[in-house]
């Protein structure tokens, strides 16, 4: 069984787009949305067309404007400041208070404009993985009745096999995965809420092609593959918060992705 998850809805126009068309003439079966986005209104719109997308939050607080304008976690324009260094390091407990307010105005506010079940957790720049966070999300999962997060559990040799390509020493695929994978373990032994799921893509992570699709569908396990669909002609003209956001959404690997969840 395949669980094709699509990442950043209400991020962009053309992730709006290109996910709803993932789902309408496709295989993507989730997606996860971020709730503080500009094109939020717009991506609830279209859910609300499509009742049997499953729905979950993606926790942000690296990208966009804050929900809550904390100082703690961004600037005096509301724009959350935090980089992943910094989310790392501090455990201060005013800090983890204010990830918990920001997180649970973020679903809170699609829980308000959606009449449907939460199926999932995870994060942009999986950023919920982090040991010191994770337990937030946990809490969180318990208080809203949520059954699955997100955890990176990617087997580097069965990926490797599945895809027979190395790029991932080039372009810092493997350090992440090394990152994601402790943190995933780490966070495993105490709430482990993946059960039997496994993911793929991290390695390759912004590449997921058919051809792999279509081998991971063969196999008797349960995987979650994370896909960054997208139509980028609808994202050339809009405001980013932030270039390297902006050269990953207007990329041709997001019209590959797309074109990988066609039918």
């Amino acid at each position: 069984m395949l669980i094709v998850n699509a990442d950043d809805l209400a991020m962009t126009p053309g992730a709006n787009a290109g996910i709803f068309k993932g789902f309408d003439e496709g295989i993507i079966t989730h997606a996860s949305i971020m709730a503080n986005c500009d094109y939020f209104d717009e991506a609830i719109d279209g859910i609300k067309q499509r009742p049997e997308l499953g729905i979950g939050i993606h926790f942000n607080l690296t990208y966009g404007r804050s929900l809550t304008e904390n100082p703690l976690i961004s600037d005096s324009n509301g724009l959350f400041n935090l980089s992943y260094s910094q989310l790392l390091l501090n455990k201060d407990e005013k800090f983890l208070e204010a990830v918990e307010a920001e997180w649970k105005a973020q679903i809170n506010k699609v829980k308000q404009n959606i009449n449907k079940k939460i199926t999932h957790i995870d994060s942009h720049r999986h950023i919920h993985l982090i040991p010191h966070i994770y337990p937030i999300v946990v809490k969180i999962a318990k208080q809203y009745n949520i059954q699955r997060i997100r955890l990176v559990k990617e087997n580097f040799l069965n990926s490797l096999l599945l895809t027979k390509k190395a790029n991932f020493f080039l372009n810092g695929g493997i350090i992440k995965y090394i990152l994601l994978k402790s943190f995933s373990y780490i966070n495993a032994k105490n709430d482990d809420f993946y059960k039997d799921i496994l993911f793929y893509s991290i390695l390759y992570t912004g590449v997921i092609s058919k051809e792999i699709i279509l081998k991971l569908e063969s196999r008797p396990d349960t995987y979650e593959i994370m896909v960054h669909p997208s139509i980028t002609e609808l994202d050339l003209n809009i405001k980013f918060y932030d270039e390297n956001e902006k050269e990953y959404r207007v990329s041709n690997d997001r019209k590959s992705e797309l074109k990988a969840v066609l039918r």
